[in-house]
């Protein structure tokens, strides 16, 4: 993604009285149980990889493990330094035990939905994967990518369901020399895995003012990744004003101005907090959240919550109608579209074209309807579709991995 930092997450606090029906128990994120909730509820997930000292691809987001979790397992902080034995035993998987989850499995290689998969780097310090120096980290990040490449090639999703990204600093050739057969994209501003949220900000800042989002689009388009990861501060609050040329928002003739320079060209936002949801909907975008109740009927904005996007999609008038409705109607009405909306699945082949066809109208896509329809299928859809995904599966939590 490309962000100030990796700790750079939400901190807006809902009240849950105003916007959700109960209390919902949310599965830890990366776990298998928060994994398959996003994908039978929203369009997809985005989770993260980092292989163990065995070799083994581990689900796993931060470069250590907690003060708590040491003293349950031993050993050093770092996820690396450990093996996968003893990281499963704290409740994080394996990649292998999620690509062979008959229902993750079934959703995304029948349904439509997406796997984002970030390879993560090891912190320098780590005995035994660690380094700076850049050609042990490359052929580290190469072992991981093979590996992926490997065994995502076994399930052979369709090509535009998977995307690999990485901070890795040169990412996409890193791939290429594995001979990586799926989609890539670089995460950017690389952030160093050194120092607390603070120092990766600092660090990160220079690069961030330096290149403007409408540069990235370009290079990424350029490049052929088939998306562009991007940091909210690129399009909302005052950070957006802190790069060098052309600013894009979320609202008015900035958001004008990025529909215009994406033409299509499909970014994954992050995050994606409750407020502008809406807003990134209406702009074709993909975000990617760390809110993903079932029981969630209302956003902020007043909207009722539709989060299959693409997956389920809704035409003009029902969309209309969830951002009407009185909130008192919101459950009531969500439980209906999620029995008679047909799924993207279901479609018809004129159907799907009818909806591609008004979305290119909407958001200004570049590509030829007669494309976009041969690009798609009742199990894949192409890259320039508005997605919602559940970020390390079910959403980030404090106390989990």
């Amino acid at each position: 993604m490309i962000s100030l930092g990796e700790g750079d997450d939400s901190k807006t606090v809902y009240s849950t009285h105003s916007i959700m029906a109960e209390e919902w128990s949310k599965p830890p994120e990366n776990s298998l149980a928060g994994l398959r909730h996003a994908m039978n509820h929203m369009d997809g997930v985005e989770f993260d990889l980092r292989l163990t000292k065995d070799d083994e691809l581990i689900i796993f987001h931060d470069n250590h493990i907690s003060k708590s979790q040491r003293e349950d397992i031993g050993g050093r902080k770092w996820v690396e330094d450990h093996e996968a034995e003893s990281l499963q035993a704290l409740g994080a998987p394996l990649f292998s035990e999620l690509i062979a989850d008959n229902e993750f499995k079934t959703a995304w290689l029948e349904k439509g939905k997406i796997a984002c998969i970030e390879l993560k780097m090891p912190h320098p310090n780590a005995k035994h994967a660690g380094s700076v120096n850049p050609r042990k980290r490359e052929r580290h990040a190469r072992k991981m990518a093979k590996m992926v490449d490997s065994m995502v090639g076994e399930l052979n999703p369709p090509h535009n369901s998977v995307v690999l990204y990485s901070f890795k600093r040169r990412f996409r050739h890193t791939c290429a020399r594995a001979g990586v057969r799926w989609p890539v994209a670089q995460l950017q501003p690389a952030i160093p895995e050194i120092g607390n949220d603070t120092v990766k900000r600092i660090l990160t800042l220079p690069s961030f003012m330096w290149l403007s989002l409408p540069f990235h689009l370009k290079h990424q388009q350029n490049v052929g990744a088939p998306m562009l990861p991007c940091a909210l501060e690129y399009l909302e609050g005052f950070t957006r004003h802190l790069t060098l040329g052309r600013t894009v928002g979320l609202k008015g003739y900035t958001a004008r101005r990025l529909t215009r320079l994406r033409q299509g060209y499909q970014a994954y936002v992050w995050p994606a907090p409750l407020e502008v949801e809406q807003s990134l909907r209406d702009l074709g975008l993909t975000g990617l959240s760390d809110y993903t109740s079932p029981e969630l009927y209302t956003l902020p904005t007043g909207e009722a919550r539709w989060t299959r996007w693409a997956s389920q999609p809704l035409d003009e008038e029902q969309q209309n109608l969830f951002k009407v409705a009185e909130p008192e109607h919101h459950e009531a009405l969500i439980s209906e579209a999620a029995r008679e909306v047909s799924p993207w699945r279901e479609l018809s082949d004129l159907e799907r074209r009818s909806f591609l066809a008004n979305w290119r109208k909407k958001w200004q896509w570049d590509r030829e309807i007669d494309e976009l329809v041969e690009d798609s299928g009742a199990n894949r859809m192409p890259w320039e579709i508005s997605r919602l995904l559940g970020h390390r599966g079910s959403g980030k939590n404090s106390d989990s991995f």
